[in-house]
């Protein structure tokens, strides 16, 4: 089961994600599902990461998982921000939706703004 945890501030921006897992649903280099989920976390880090306005920690210190944090450096940026972040959730929430046996995707809030 791939497991992510978005955490979002009250308006909705990412604060950082939580990944491990992989979801079984075949074999390795042939899991669409395991592909997916990698395709767009590793999408929005390299987003993010490109960003100078965004400051970004984390770590991907083995297959299968993912720990990133993300603060805004400059507050001009924010829509830009919560634009990236609302791509991801619902990249990943249609993920899950469609194979429910193989991710879970969940939102939590932080006290960030």
């Amino acid at each position: 089961m791939i497991d992510v945890t978005l955490w979002l501030d009250s308006g909705g921006c990412l604060t950082g994600i939580d990944a491990s897992g992989h979801s079984g649903s075949a074999e390795a280099g042939k899991d669409i599902i395991c592909a997916a989920a990698s395709s767009l976390l590793r999408t929005v880090y390299r987003t993010l990461e490109m960003e100078p306005s965004i400051g970004i920690e984390g770590a991907a210190e083995e297959k299968g998982e993912l720990h990133l944090r993300v603060s805004l450096l400059e507050g001009y940026k924010k829509d830009w921000l919560c634009g990236v972040s609302a791509f991801t959730v619902v990249g990943l929430k249609d993920l899950a939706s469609e194979y429910p046996d193989y991710c879970r995707v969940s939102c939590k809030r932080t006290d960030s703004d």
